[in-house]
């Protein structure tokens, strides 16, 4: 699963690995590796990177753009492009939960997820650090709480109960043929098995979405599934486990993504939990110097407080206008009355559409509403604004697999600048984000808001962006095609295909 194609990562044998899962610092030395070792008209990937940059304003002029960036050391410079593409993803900007912020009378340190790769090699191993309190109930909580136990830290998890609740974790192993879970998941056979907006018009399709025995089957396996995970972690008869053990006990549907998703990495990963860690299902009301006050008057001893609490999807970079006329989500007030009846109506004829193709979808179980409305993702493929074709937005579309993503999207934005890509008529490819945007909605009824979150729809989206290329290559023969993983080493022939293909 993970890896570009044209460079497979390889570890050494006796390297920890769980199931083909290892360990995320062998996924850091590949990428440093992967940046030294492309050379391009004589220079690196890593020479193109400029570190320590912030960039403050990107605008257009004409045809041209304007890259304003700002360096601590030597001010600030600007760079001129025709393109633009904005690379940032969804997990730049780290989210923290406004009770702290400021961080009150808290004297230990604040650090969110996105620097704990660094903090579990410095403060965390301090023997000043004895208490660690972790905020979040996803997998990037799950993971430095399992990492803290392992540091001989004594472990507090503070899951909100104004939240989603605890995550669902898949078991790893995958059966068979599969090395775990997760690739088992990503074949085609499998994804036919779940709606999907990118999905073709197959016989297969229609026989599982549009039929009540197919539907019938489809909440079957999706609740036994899920209670095989649950069995797995035995939450209520797993032996020599603390008192607050069940506090992790969750609701979420895996099928709906009612909630966080994860994968069990470690073979003693529900002992290390479950033996170790005191959970606790409140809201923090305050801090103290050395402790947490929850909701339920409670309070914990912290020396250093965690926080898995997601990112912030904003563009700092761009003004407000920017981000409503690229089609990125907004407010809705910031529409003018014409977009709002537009897209109003858009998405209300997508969204019978979406009910006639998955008919499944108008039942969705108990969830959590999204907090703050904002218009959706109005991007073609989730990448390209509908009516400026110098701009693309990559790592936008929340899906499972980044590696094989990436590389896809890459190669159709290289395609579209190229002008390889044949787009359809604006009003057409209106409707096409339209029917994503309401489908992600239905389908995702906690995270779908946005129209852009599309977790489980990696082997059609993937498959859309190169077939709007043209290529084929991909592709592995009849039955291959349906039972084999879809990973980013699928497209190891892409690039000469498309140079074949365009004559370069």
């Amino acid at each position: 699963m993970v890896g570009f194609s044209d460079v497979p990562i390889t570890v050494s044998l006796d390297a920890p690995s769980y199931h083909g899962c290892i360990e995320a610092k062998h996924v850091n030395q590949y990428l440093e590796a992967y940046i030294n070792s492309h050379v391009y008209l004589g220079s690196s990937l890593r020479s193109r990177i400029y570190f320590g940059q912030s960039v403050e304003k990107v605008e257009k002029t004409e045809d041209m753009w304007t890259i304003s960036i700002r360096d601590s050391h030597s001010g600030q410079r600007k760079f001129r492009s025709s393109k633009v593409v904005v690379a940032t993803g969804l997990t730049s900007l780290p989210n923290l939960p406004p009770i702290l912020l400021p961080q009150q009378e808290f004297k230990g340190p604040i650090r969110h997820h996105k620097y704990f790769g660094e903090f579990s090699k410095s403060l965390l191993i301090t023997p000043d650090c004895k208490n660690v309190a972790v905020l979040g109930a996803g997998k990037s909580a799950t993971d430095m709480v399992y990492e803290s136990v392992k540091k001989g830290k004594s472990v507090s998890w503070i899951i909100r109960k104004s939240g989603e609740g605890p995550a669902l974790f898949f078991t790893a192993p995958g059966g068979g043929r599969y090395e775990n879970s997760t690739e088992k998941g990503t074949t085609r056979l499998s994804a036919s098995f779940s709606p999907s907006s990118f999905m073709p018009d197959l016989w297969l399709a229609r026989l599982i979405h549009r039929t009540n025995m197919g539907m019938d089957y489809l909440r079957r396996i999706s609740q036994e599934g899920d209670q095989s995970c649950r069995d797995t972690a035995a939450y209520r008869d797993r032996k020599g486990v603390l008192p607050s053990f069940r506090n992790l006990e969750t609701t979420t549907s895996s099928f709906w993504c009612t909630g966080p998703l994860g994968l069990a990495q470690h073979d003693d990963f529900w002992d290390t939990l479950a033996r170790n860690v005191h959970v606790y299902r409140n809201d923090i009301s305050s801090m103290k110097p050395h402790s947490i006050v929850l909701d339920d008057g409670s309070e914990i001893l912290a020396d250093v407080l965690l926080c898995g609490t997601g990112w912030k999807s904003n563009y700092l970079f761009l003004s407000k206008e920017q981000v409503r006329s690229m089609g990125l989500p907004h407010p809705p007030e910031e529409d003018s009355p014409e977009d709002a009846k537009l897209w109003n109506f858009l998405l209300e004829f997508a969204d019978r559409r979406v009910l006639a193709d998955f008919p499944l979808l108008r039942s969705p179980p108990p969830h959590k509403e999204p907090e703050v409305p904002t218009t959706t993702t109005r991007l073609y493929n989730c990448i390209a604004p509908l009516e400026d074709p110098s701009v693309v937005f990559l790592g936008r579309a929340h899906l499972s697999n980044s590696f094989r993503t990436a590389e896809a999207q890459a190669i159709w934005a290289t395609a579209y600048f190229d002008g390889n890509v044949k787009m359809p008529s604006l009003e057409q490819a209106q409707r096409e984000v339209a029917y994503m945007n309401a489908f992600s909605r239905r389908r995702y009824p906690s995270h779908g808001a946005a129209g852009d979150y599309l977790f489980y729809e990696l082997v059609w989206y993937t498959d859309k962006l190169l077939g709007e290329v043209g290529l084929k290559s991909h592709r592995k023969g009849w039955w291959a095609d349906w039972v084999e993983p879809c990973l980013a080493t699928d497209f190891k022939g892409a690039k000469d295909e498309y140079r074949k293909k365009y004559g370069i």
